[in-house]
């Protein structure tokens, strides 16, 4: 290669290195943001719901429509289709947007029906007074879901083109107006005003930034259905959340206002999983993608240990201070505080297994699709088969939802750091075979 091939080289290597730090700086305030606007929401509604039944029963239809939402958006998502589409958009060719719309439509619209068939058998088994306010949540919510997943397929694709600075504007514009919705709507219409608060938000996003999409139909066609995701690592790339919500969702059952206390203590003690080790692991798992290095895993477990247990001695000593300054105000009374800073006490040391276990799982995830389809299936069979045995026994067991919600949390998240080790040492031998 001649001298000015060099230059060249080096030169576009530079923009490109140049480019991807201001990407990543802006996912990364954005996403501070958004953890911001997501807290702020939390204090408005112990503000106006507090403790109450009413809001308790909220929580746990909403608690299955999140977990459903698992599945259905978030970064297990982006970790099944962003390179699909990476590598579309990577030859510069003209593309036609009609198979992913056609194929969004067809699921979105299937995901309503699926989430009407969850919500409401759970809605008879708790038997609110007002059903027909709950009927019409459970409906909104639906709406809600479908919109996601329509959403999260297009806000890939915008990050396949690698318009990163679009992705971060328009996802904190949805929370944005979401959360300065909130108050308005729910002091309007009350409990249901808060799903409508979320509607508004991903309709403005769906009008403002993928209605130019579109028109996005000529070129080369995306073959584009659901062999393209990997159902397993969707269910083990979100596993933290899920053991969060199934966690929230026992300690509702028994139709008392646990999940309130339950709700508050998680948003507490989940800034830090939010907020740092999710953005960590980001920079690992890209990291790991392009080089294969065990001195950034090693640094990612001692980081997320220390921040676990960093997390622990602030809840035991601060807690109750912190929950007092942060929610009790309005409809949150200082009995609520004390009940939430004891749950939060309670759940602080379960954190620190998700934090390490969410760190160990990033290497495995950073292997190529296909040759750990048959591991991620094995783990998420024992995380499915866990939860269906623990949710049995809770039905014939005397104990209260507080503890059941305990038990599920220490144990799913125990299982999740054996599981973590097992996937650690299987990037490591698939990594020495290559």
């Amino acid at each position: 290669m001649s001298d000015w091939g060099k230059r060249l080289s080096m030169l576009n290597l530079r923009i490109s290195s140049s480019k991807s730090a201001v990407d990543f700086l802006y996912m990364f305030l954005a996403n501070i943001i958004k953890k911001g606007f997501g807290f702020f929401r939390e204090i408005i509604l112990a503000f106006l719901f507090g403790s109450s039944i009413i809001y308790a029963n909220f929580l746990l239809l909403k608690t299955a429509a999140d977990l459903f939402s698992q599945f259905t958006q978030g970064a297990s998502l982006q970790a099944n289709l962003l390179s699909k589409f990476s590598n579309i958009y990577n030859h510069g060719k003209e593309v036609s947007l009609q198979n992913v719309m056609r194929f969004s439509k067809q699921v979105s619209y299937k995901i309503f029906l699926l989430s009407q068939i969850i919500q409401i058998p759970l809605l008879l088994y708790i038997s609110p007074e007002n059903i027909w306010l709950f009927v019409l949540i459970s409906i909104v919510l639906g709406i809600l879901i479908s919109a996601n997943f329509f959403s999260s397929i297009f806000l890939i694709v915008i990050q396949g083109k690698g318009e990163f600075k679009k992705f971060s504007i328009s996802t904190t514009l949805d929370i944005f107006i979401s959360t300065i919705l909130l108050y308005p709507l729910s002091f309007m219409f009350g409990i249901v005003g808060i799903v409508f608060s979320r509607i508004a938000g991903v309709s403005l996003l769906i009008y403002k930034y993928f209605t130019p999409m579109f028109r996005e139909v000529n070129g080369e066609k995306i073959n584009f259905s659901i062999n393209d995701i990997n159902i397993s690592v969707l269910l083990l790339g979100n596993f933290a959340h899920i053991i969060i919500f199934l966690s929230r969702f026992a300690a509702g059952l028994d139709g008392n206002n646990n999940i309130t206390f339950f709700n508050y203590s998680v948003v507490l003690l989940n800034v830090f999983l939010t907020a740092i080790i999710m953005n960590l692991n980001t920079i690992v798992l890209r990291n790991l993608s392009l080089k294969k290095e065990g001195r950034i895993i090693f640094l990612s477990f001692l980081v997320s240990l220390v921040l676990g247990l960093s997390l622990v001695f602030i809840i035991n000593l601060y807690g109750f201070y912190i929950i007092q300054f942060i929610f009790q105000r309005g409809a949150f009374t200082v009995d609520d505080t004390y009940k939430t800073f004891l749950y939060a006490k309670d759940l602080s040391f379960s954190f620190v297994l998700i934090f390490v276990s969410s760190a160990l799982f990033q290497p495995f995830f950073s292997l190529d699709q296909k040759k750990i389809r048959k591991d991620s299936r094995g783990m998420a069979s024992i995380l499915i088969t866990v939860t269906v045995v623990l949710f049995i026994w809770f039905n014939f067991s005397p104990t209260d939802s507080r503890y059941n919600s305990l038990i599920m949390m220490y144990s799913l998240s125990i299982i999740s750091v054996l599981m973590a080790l097992f996937s650690l040492s299987r990037y490591f031998k698939l990594i020495k075979s290559n």
